[in-house]
């Protein structure tokens, strides 16, 4: 008899978790919304002219050291599998996290060196060299 009520018990219970599971895939209209739905911001592969390209493979940055002019725009490519970003340490410019294939541009403002680092990897880094001169 104990048996029988343990049986009914595990028989209830696995009927309860079905149950509990299929309503969750039904649409329950006082839940539904007319309105849009935000999605987070991603990076996007962007198809602005670019000026130089900066690849990021093997957790580095090729090439690690580029110099472009002011108003010239350099694109960072992340061809690793895993996300990389392209951080200024002065904070003038970050890509945020790009995955596998995705791009991010960055257009020269004004002259300097600005060292960048992967973010999720500082052990990457790279420096960009803007000059007032036309390369």
């Amino acid at each position: 008899m104990k048996y029988i009520f343990y049986f009914f018990i595990a028989i209830a219970s696995a009927f309860l978790v079905i149950l509990l599971s299929l309503s969750s895939c039904s649409p329950n209209p006082k839940t539904m919304t007319s309105q849009p739905m935000v999605m987070k911001e991603q990076p996007q592969t962007s198809h602005q002219a670019t000026d130089a390209t900066v690849k990021i493979r093997n957790f580095k940055f090729e090439p690690a050291n580029l110099a472009i002019a002011v108003g010239k725009t350099v694109q960072f490519i992340n061809v690793d599998e895993e996300p990389h970003t392209a951080t200024a340490t002065d904070g003038s410019f970050n890509s945020k996290a790009l995955d596998t294939n995705q791009t991010w541009n960055y257009t020269a403002t004004k002259p300097g060196t600005y060292p960048y680092i992967c973010s999720v990897h500082p052990f990457m880094k790279g420096t960009l060299t803007v000059t007032n001169k036309k390369n």
